[in-house]
């Protein structure tokens, strides 16, 4: 089985800073993590390989250079093959243009019977990479999934929440699958890999390496959402009211306090 995970190289959340000039987050190379969700899809995409060990597990980032480092990390987990799609045309790229540019690397890569991403990402949080990278490959996808199972080499059984409930469902490969962040505990690197990721280099791929990609609907231009204003919230003077439980006079009040910030 070839299983293919989407894992985006993301900025540590507490260390976030914004560009005003370009409208978009700094993306400095000391402070990127791998992206959680994307780290539970690999543990799940790692799991299937130790049940059936001739898979292989690739993995696909979009970005800098400077995120080689962090792929390493993923070599480190038992990852087979690294893929890291880098070219300076695919800077600013929205949801769309990522899961277009994607789609583009994955086909030159050839065919993968399980492809999973983690459902979003903590600098994006849209959720629909996922959705329309299925849509641009012609595969079948299901969000939301919190535990994978395979039952042969053909088949996996997956359970998907929905809201308060969990819905099992048995799928046919190929499937795309988008798994929900902190749906399992991700593994601890094993010596023999952290050995071998010391020497490991990534497979770089280019736009110019990709087949009848249309460089028109990548990067900040072929995107089609953009960002207009942002402005960073601070909450400097706040005060804590404490209602001990009680009579509905007293939840009323509380919700008359939480109504002035709505």
């Amino acid at each position: 089985m070839n299983i293919l995970v989407c894992v985006k190289q993301v900025i540590d959340p507490d260390k976030i800073e914004y560009s005003p000039a370009t409208k978009t987050v700094k993306r400095n190379p000391q402070h990127l993590m791998n992206n959680p969700a994307d780290l539970n899809a690999l543990e799940f995409a790692l799991r299937i390989k130790d049940t059936f060990p001739d898979s292989r597990v690739y993995t696909l980032s979009m970005g800098a250079l400077e995120c080689k480092e962090r792929i390493k990390e993923l070599v480190e987990l038992g990852v087979d093959e690294a893929i890291l799609l880098s070219d300076k045309r695919l800077a600013g790229s929205d949801a769309s243009a990522t899961s277009y540019a994607l789609s583009c690397a994955i086909e030159s890569l050839g065919k993968f019977d399980l492809i999973l991403c983690g459902e979003h990402s903590l600098d994006g949080e849209t959720s629909i990479v996922p959705p329309q990278l299925a849509e641009y490959l012609g595969i079948c996808h299901l969000t939301s999934i919190v535990d994978i199972k395979p039952k042969d080499q053909n088949t996996l059984e997956v359970v998907k929440k929905i809201e308060n409930a969990l819905a099992r469902f048995e799928v046919k490969l190929p499937v795309l699958l988008s798994v929900k962040k902190d749906s399992n505990s991700v593994r601890f690197p094993k010596l023999s890999f952290m050995i071998r990721a010391l020497l490991y280099e990534p497979m770089i791929l280019s736009l110019d390496s990709l087949k009848d990609i249309d460089v028109k609907r990548i990067g900040l231009e072929g995107s089609k959402t953009t960002v207009d204003e942002f402005k960073e919230e601070k909450i400097e003077n706040f005060s804590c009211e404490i209602f001990e439980q009680g009579s509905f006079k007293e939840i009323e009040c509380i919700v008359d306090a939480v109504l002035k910030y709505i």
